[in-house]
């Protein structure tokens, strides 16, 4: 609530003093001629620091990218990796090497917590941060100075609950909270999820929060079957959501199982080797069959140096960056900082179509991915696109009630 009045109260002061605050000034010197520094700060020692050294490539790819069309206003963009290794001691260490190199912006991965621990600095410093992957809904409550690419849980929860109730048109619902791993991401997305089904007319009929020891007690699961879900949201990162999903079935679960953006990992998929994962739906940040022109350019030119195919997370961190350079230009306080990503509207980014709003909200696509399974000497499932909708477009799909269907 502060951050929400303290930035209205600036702005007015803003406009009828024509000075800014010192609290609102970036660190930048516009006048100057120096390369501008960007600060990524990610955990490449951590626990994360696979998913690391993916944003990483992306952020090089768009650095190359802005520094062959004009840089920052004629200064060339020059990043500085800070490894945090997933701390917050790691974190509070790589905050002082931000101040040592006067970072003008920063860029926060990887995980909710790892990303928690960076935006605590990001007022105190005066740096502009984005973050390409973490969806936590209260991140963007810390500072006025977060801002995101990626969507919240809320966002990506409405988006399939939508998608459920229309296009699939199932009502019944169950869901999973898990206290292994990250507990505080499987409880908001079960939150936000039961909350969209319950607003568009469905219902949860059983939630299961499973104990911290790691243990799937099969009673609860029987328990949940009883009660006849159509669908049932599983909240679990990697191999610990494949096996809950394999019970399921094993159990005799025939309809929707789902899951939030934490099921587009190979670790999730690789679990389900030989498996017949069944009717799934899972949100995620980006498609490869994404047709925009800005993928396919990104796409052919990280491949040929990367020698690879980039997925979500070079995605992701490649248009966090664009757009930061573009809130940058010009910008020595956080107010212009602000005009200018709100320019950033209808946007064809590698990842997905965007419009950033006040407050560093945002509108984009969302992709629903099912499971697709290869078959030859094993079965080997893979994500593959079902739908996409842009979030802001959720009311257009919404179903009116007609007299005569009451």
């Amino acid at each position: 609530m502060i951050k929400k009045l303290l930035f209205p109260v600036a702005a007015v002061l803003f406009f009828l003093c024509g000075c800014v605050p010192a609290e609102y000034v970036l660190r930048v010197d516009p006048g100057a001629r120096t390369p501008v520094t960007v600060a990524a700060l990610l955990p490449l020692t951590g626990s994360n620091r696979i998913y690391a050294a993916k944003m990483r490539e992306g952020l090089l790819a768009a650095a190359t990218d802005i520094n062959a069309n004009g840089g920052i206003q004629g200064r060339q963009l020059q990043l500085e990796f800070i490894d945090t290794c997933g701390t917050a001691m790691g974190t509070r260490t790589a905050v002082d090497r931000v101040q040592e190199v006067n970072a003008a912006a920063m860029i926060a991965g990887y995980s909710t917590e790892e990303v928690s621990n960076i935006i605590q600095y990001s007022a105190a410093l005066r740096t502009p941060t984005v973050i390409p992957l973490a969806t936590s809904n209260l991140h963007q409550d810390v500072s006025p100075f977060v801002y995101r690419n990626c969507y919240s849980n809320a966002q990506q929860m409405a988006v399939l609950a939508a998608y459920l109730y229309h296009w699939r048109t199932v009502r019944r619902g169950a869901v999973f909270i898990d206290r292994t791993g990250a507990t505080e991401y499987s409880r908001e997305v079960a939150r936000d999820f039961a909350q969209s089904v319950q607003d568009l007319g469905g219902e949860i009929v059983d939630t299961v929060i499973l104990p911290e020891s790691g243990e799937i007690p099969e009673p609860v699961i029987l328990n949940m079957l009883a009660h006849d879900p159509e669908f049932i949201l599983v909240t679990s990162q990697g191999k610990r959501s494949a096996d809950i999903l394999k019970i399921l079935r094993k159990k005799g679960f025939t309809g929707i199982i789902c899951g939030a953006d934490s099921w587009d990992d190979l670790r999730f998929m690789d679990a389900l080797l030989d498996t017949e994962p069944g009717d799934c739906l899972y949100t995620a940040f980006f498609s490869p069959e994404n047709r925009s022109p800005e993928f396919k350019r990104f796409r052919q030119s990280f491949r040929k140096r990367f020698y690879h195919n980039p997925g979500a997370c070079e995605t992701q961190s490649y248009d966090a960056l664009k757009f930061l350079a573009i809130a940058l230009q010009n910008a020595g306080n956080l107010f212009e900082f602000d005009k200018n990503w709100r320019t950033i509207r209808s946007y064809n980014g590698a990842a997905a179509v965007y419009t950033m709003l006040k407050k560093g909200d945002i509108d984009r696509t969302v992709y629903l991915n099912s499971i697709g399974v290869r078959r030859g000497k094993h079965l080997v499932p893979y994500g593959r696109l079902s739908h996409k909708l842009q979030y802001s477009k959720l009311e257009d799909y919404k179903i009116t009630e007609t007299p005569d269907k009451l």
